[in-house]
């Protein structure tokens, strides 16, 4: 491979990182986020979409969920982003869970989720795996 074809595909790699970074920045994070909860073992909780409003790296919202018996659960969002890393509390959560904070990242690596945000939530005695897809 020439000097020149290695420096087009840096150039193509950086590119396509800053679109990321700024696809997942600002105002673009407003809007419906699609959200799956799920325990530690990789049994799924719960599933639903958080409608999210920002300002600045402020964010906040509210969860509409549905648990996987088919109850529903709601809860309050409150956190800010910094960069491309999410710290967000769930408050007044209806199933009871208390304390819970999500830190989301988008994903490292190459594993089976390679677009979105990820992170764990944990709460007084639970801890849970987050996945996020912002659907604007």
């Amino acid at each position: 491979m020439s000097q020149k074809h290695k420096r087009e595909e840096i150039v193509k790699k950086f590119i396509w990182a800053a679109a990321a970074v700024l696809a997942l920045s600002g105002p673009a994070l407003a809007g419906t986020w699609l959200v799956t909860e799920e325990n530690i073992g990789g049994v799924k909780g719960a599933q639903g979409s958080w409608t999210v409003k920002t300002e600045g790296n402020k964010i906040n919202g509210d969860a509409s969920m549905q648990l996987d018996n088919g109850a529903m659960l709601t809860y309050k969002l409150d956190g800010s982003v910094e960069g491309v890393n999410y710290t967000v509390t769930m408050t007044n959560r209806s199933d009871g869970k208390k304390n819970c904070v999500w830190k989301g990242h988008p994903p490292a690596g190459s594993g089976t989720q390679s677009q979105g945000l990820i992170g764990y939530a944990e709460c007084d005695g639970a801890k849970l795996i987050v996945r996020a897809s912002i659907v604007q």
